[in-house]
């Protein structure tokens, strides 16, 4: 049966196959969240407006199309906290169970600026990682992963 798909695959000019692999294939957002420390070792999350029940979590947001990841992230900090980065490093890439979304959660460095509320965040705090917030579980998992990553470096 697959022969036969590939066959007819072959034959549709290059925009219809376009058209059927949107249609076909399960489309994906991709998302960039940092993870950023203080020299206590403390981890800053967000309190963000627009969630409800758990407003507690990492900064960050989602790519725009054609935008490297590395740059999504500053970007996404940027405009979140008022916060600048200068470095960011690729910790961890998952692929959600809950939804259709790639998620990038780079260790964030070399930060500098002032915080600065706004319609998306209205504050931050640095947590103990033991000691972090209720917020949702996909995301508590990812800083779980990523504190293992960067303890088993230490």
């Amino acid at each position: 049966m697959k022969r036969y798909l590939l066959k007819i695959w072959r034959i549709l000019p290059f925009w219809m196959q376009r058209i059927a692999a949107v249609i076909i294939r399960p489309s994906f957002h991709v998302a960039v969240g940092g993870m950023i420390f203080n020299e206590q070792g403390k981890l800053l999350l967000c309190c963000h407006t627009y969630r409800r029940l758990h407003p507690w979590g990492l900064p960050g947001g989602d790519l725009k199309f054609d935008e490297d990841p590395v740059d999504g992230i500053k970007r996404e900090i940027l405009e979140e906290t008022g916060l600048t980065i200068r470095n960011a490093r690729l910790l961890l890439a998952e692929n959600s169970a809950e939804i259709h979304q790639v998620a990038l959660t780079y260790h964030c460095t070399d930060v500098s600026g002032t915080f600065i509320p706004n319609e998306e965040v209205s504050s931050i705090r640095y947590f103990e990682p033991d000691m972090l917030p209720v917020f949702f579980q996909e995301q508590r998992a990812t800083i779980e992963k990523c504190l293992l990553i960067l303890n088993s470096e230490k």
